[in-house]
């Protein structure tokens, strides 16, 4: 008889909040359309992110209640106007925890994403995205809430590699602005 071992999914509900921006010439403010079809918007985004505020839930033996964890899908391109020069990183809190950071993504990276549409389809994902903990600020004050990061890769705390590595080094990337709320999220795990 053969034994075969088989490694069951992991089990997880997480719930939070989603927001985004894109560095747009249209009048929004701030623009997280996607795409974006507004009048006076140019055909290229100069970058777009989705971020990911995590308020409760649970991953495997990971507890969320009584914490927050923030996570910000960046996309960025290495020349602009060209659709297959777009690489994505996640970022997260320099606070968080590493090894929990890396063991949420085990199961929800796939849920992350922040390519723009206008380039969707002519950039390959790479199986694993670079993982960076920078600092990081997120504010829910009146109705546009804020976002504050500033991300420079020679200096950000590389927690995980991409896998493939991409061809080139993400450029250094700050904000500090608005961003449109996307509304509350749900991921669970499969059923098994």
């Amino acid at each position: 008889m053969q034994t075969v071992q088989t490694r069951l999914p992991a089990s997880y509900l997480l719930k939070g909040n989603a927001a985004g921006a894109r560095d747009c010439s249209c009048p929004c403010n701030p623009c997280d359309c996607n795409p974006c079809e507004c009048p006076g918007a140019s055909r290229w985004p100069g970058w777009r992110l989705s971020l990911y505020q995590l308020v409760e839930g649970h991953f495997e033996r990971i507890s969320l209640y009584g914490h927050e964890m923030l996570l910000l899908c960046l996309a960025l391109p290495q020349r602009e106007a060209e659709p297959t020069s777009w690489q994505e990183v996640i970022l997260c809190e320099a606070t968080a925890n590493p090894a929990t950071v890396l063991k949420l993504l085990e199961g929800i990276e796939e849920y992350l994403e922040a390519l723009p549409a206008e380039v969707q389809g002519t950039v390959r994902r790479p199986t694993r995205r670079a993982v960076y903990a920078v600092p990081l600020a997120y504010q829910q004050e009146g109705t546009t809430p804020l976002l504050r990061v500033d991300f420079a890769p020679s200096t950000a705390r590389l927690l995980r590699a991409a896998e493939p590595e991409p061809a080139w080094t993400p450029p250094a990337w700050s904000y500090n602005g608005p961003v449109a709320p996307r509304g509350p999220f749900a991921w669970q795990s499969p059923l098994r």
